[in-house]
């Protein structure tokens, strides 16, 4: 293996540090060009992503630091499948950014997310299994869940935000996704919820009381 010099170390010191100083440049002059509003989906973009990879630090101060690591692994999935099922929906919006109806499916497909994978991606589907449920969840961990969509929620319309801006200056990303439509269809994923989490105990127990007498 041949010895590096101080010399070609020093280049290779000078050369990185001479991209870094361009890279600087050229994203100050691109941010200089952004309107306020896309300054704003930069900042929360940049945030979220923060927030979810020291989430470690962020919770450890916390009381219930011990309940978060418990639920360390369903909180990462639920918060992935949040960015992932809010961005098909932003997509359909804005592929059809006049339709009413993506905001809507939004709620509805998070219901049907949980009943067919289990992955919480909505709070009208979270605060419906706690309401609904028995020792389903505890308050901190219905908390958790939230905190966790809600990031991914803030990724995935910041996200939105930025290309909807970028396509369509002028005009509001989110004008027609949110509505009595989407309204409803949130009451109607909470509803359902509860039924759906009821349901299935009523349905345990019964399996489970025709073990005894078995």
């Amino acid at each position: 293996m041949l010895p590096i010099s101080r010399k070609s170390l020093g280049r290779d010191w000078m050369e990185f540090f001479t991209v870094l100083v361009w890279a600087t440049v050229i994203l100050i002059m691109f941010l200089s060009k952004l309107k306020a509003f896309q300054d704003v989906m930069i900042a929360l973009i940049l945030g979220a992503i923060f927030a979810i990879c020291n989430a470690d630090s962020i919770f450890a101060r916390f009381r219930f630091y011990k309940v978060f690591i418990a639920l360390r692994k369903p909180l990462q999935k639920d918060c992935a499948s949040t960015v992932g099922l809010s961005l098909l929906c932003l997509a359909l919006h804005g592929q059809w950014h006049e339709a009413r109806w993506p905001g809507a499916a939004l709620h509805l497909s998070s219901l049907a997310a949980w009943a067919l994978y289990g992955v919480q991606t909505g709070p009208m589907v979270s605060c419906g299994i706690w309401a609904g449920g028995k020792n389903q969840m505890t308050k901190i961990q219905l908390m958790l869940r939230i905190i966790a969509q809600a990031t991914g929620s803030v990724l995935a319309f910041a996200i939105f935000g930025l290309y909807f801006s970028f396509r369509f200056p002028g005009e509001g990303p989110f004008s027609h996704f949110f509505g009595l439509e989407s309204l409803g269809a949130a009451v109607v994923a909470f509803i359902a919820s509860v039924a759906h989490i009821r349901h299935r105990e009523q349905h345990l127990r019964s399996e489970a009381a025709a073990a005894k007498t078995q």
